[in-house]
């Protein structure tokens, strides 16, 4: 039984720039679907690394009083710009 397959609707120059990325013989659905994977796999590096800054961080008793500084800045601030609308 065949795929169902769609259509995507992009301009030319989109078109030719996927199949400026295609490997020989690679279909544009695959080049679309490593590209997907590749976007997925960088989310997910960065994720994990900005848990790990995280984790680190929450390991410095220095860096967490200084965030602890900054959030209570800015509520001070917020609550300054809600007083000031009235």
């Amino acid at each position: 039984m065949a795929e169902n397959k769609t259509t995507i609707t992009t301009r030319p120059a989109t078109r030719d720039e996927l199949q400026t990325l295609a490997r020989p013989n690679e279909s544009l659905d695959a080049v679309i679907n490593r590209l997907i994977a590749h976007y997925k796999s960088a989310q997910t590096r960065n994720r994990l690394a900005w848990e790990t800054r995280i984790a680190a961080d929450r390991q410095d008793a220095s860096a967490v009083a200084w965030a602890e500084r900054q959030a209570d800045l800015l509520e001070q601030r917020l609550a300054q710009r809600q007083a000031a609308k009235g």
